[in-house]
């Protein structure tokens, strides 16, 4: 499955290079060339027309060139997410055990799943929900670990029954959607605050989320409002406006 996607953003990317780079390339260096007179689209008309020269070795050489080019940025997209990651430390799926082992605390907390309801056995929106609002306690605090699919007992519980739920099952479409639930209730740009990485343990899968702490306050949109949550012990807690305040106060204080 991993080959048949490199290989499919290849070829668009190779199609990409040759059909919409050179074409593009080639018009505007025509246009230049003629002192910046005439109109632009006709020269793009006329660098369509040599693209498609394929008789012509010099331009099949050049279709080549473009399109590996193409390619070689398709790949760039393709695993940009993976050369991010690799900037970040990884830890090791017995560390994680470790972390697991030594229970919740301030800095650590475990859900056993994003939005499937164990209890009654269907999608529950509301876990959705305390999935951001802990992530929004951890970055209006000192940064944290979320770990989903493991119990308060520390078992591991597996994503399986969330990965049924999601339109894309896998590990690629629930940290997807687990980025769109960033996105929409704390805001897109939070979204490079976290650090999702997934880790097997048999059958199970435990995702494991690196929290950093905002530079500034994360507010939660809820309902046609915004909650302030915040990290105390190994809970998260609202704080309403004068709490807030308040601690937003002493937050700055500390950094004076």
């Amino acid at each position: 499955m991993q080959r048949r996607k490199i290989g499919i953003w290849l070829l668009a990317g190779f199609a990409f290079g040759v059909f919409i780079l050179q074409p593009l390339g080639l018009s505007l260096f025509l246009f230049d060339r003629s002192g910046d007179s005439g109109h632009w689209p006709s020269y793009l008309g006329e660098a369509f027309e040599t693209v498609w020269g394929f008789t012509d070795v010099d331009q099949v050489l050049k279709n080549l060139l473009f399109g590996i080019l193409g390619s070689s940025l398709a790949l760039m997209v393709f695993f940009r997410k993976k050369i991010f990651q690799l900037n970040r430390k990884r830890i090791d799926g017995q560390t994680l055990l470790e972390l697991i082992k030594k229970g919740e605390n301030d800095l650590v907390e475990f859900k056993s799943s994003l939005r499937w309801d164990l209890r009654q056995s269907k999608v529950n929106k509301q876990l959705e929900f305390v999935i951001i609002k802990t992530i929004a306690g951890f970055m209006n605090t000192n940064g944290g670990n979320l770990l989903i699919g493991v119990d308060d007992n520390g078992n591991i519980l597996g994503l399986n029954q969330d990965f049924d739920t999601l339109k894309k099952p896998g590990t690629d479409g629930f940290e997807q959607y687990l980025m769109q639930l960033i996105s929409l209730k704390l805001g897109t740009h939070l979204c490079t605050a976290v650090n999702v990485s997934f880790y097997r343990y048999g059958e199970n899968d435990v995702c494991y989320i690196e929290i950093d702490p905002a530079k500034t306050p994360v507010y939660l949109s809820q309902d046609g409002r915004s909650r302030f949550y915040i990290r105390t012990g190994n809970g998260t807690r609202e704080l309403d406006l004068p709490e807030a305040i308040l601690h937003l106060g002493k937050e700055k204080a500390l950094y004076n």
